[in-house]
């Protein structure tokens, strides 16, 4: 949408209301299941689950396993826009615009692109490197670091 009706610098968001509650994946996984004609079943181990989706579903039951977010990169929210940044509320009902203006730190840009070509040549680099340089760029970053990964958990 941004690319087709926005201008250059714009960022499309949703446009969130009270009447539209948010619920956690583990909710959207409960109503999907019972959609599909299943109720939920509670695991309390990853075997326990792997186990059961062998005989629950000829019984109407779906084996699930529902676990903390802890993996490295999540965000306790999802943040669209901050209080420092113009933003456009009012030219579509279901969208907000964040207005960005074209200011930027020309040596902050050389520097980081200097980085990632150092990186790219010596064809080797530290995570914690690139995350360095993100937290440099963009004030207020919030990488969340735990040491757990999403395919871990899959």
């Amino acid at each position: 949408m941004s690319c087709l009706l926005g201008e250059n610098r714009d960022i499309f968001f949703p446009k969130l209301s009270e009447a539209l509650h948010l619920i956690t994946f583990a909710d959207i996984a409960v109503k999907y299941l019972r959609e599909r004609g299943l109720e939920p079943y509670l695991c309390q181990s990853e075997d326990e689950a792997r186990e059961l989706v062998k005989t629950l579903p000829k019984q109407g039951q779906w084996p699930c396993l529902f676990t903390i977010s802890d993996t490295t990169g999540e965000k306790d929210f999802e943040e669209f826009f901050t209080e420092h940044e113009t933003l456009d509320m009012d030219r579509f009902t279901n969208l907000g615009i964040v207005k960005n203006q074209p200011i930027f730190d020309a040596e902050k840009i050389e520097r980081f692109s200097s980085s990632i070509n150092e990186m790219k040549s010596r064809k080797k680099w530290e995570k914690m490197e690139i995350v360095s340089l993100f937290h440099d760029m963009i004030p207020g970053f919030g990488h969340k670091e735990t040491g757990k990964y999403l395919d871990g958990k899959m």
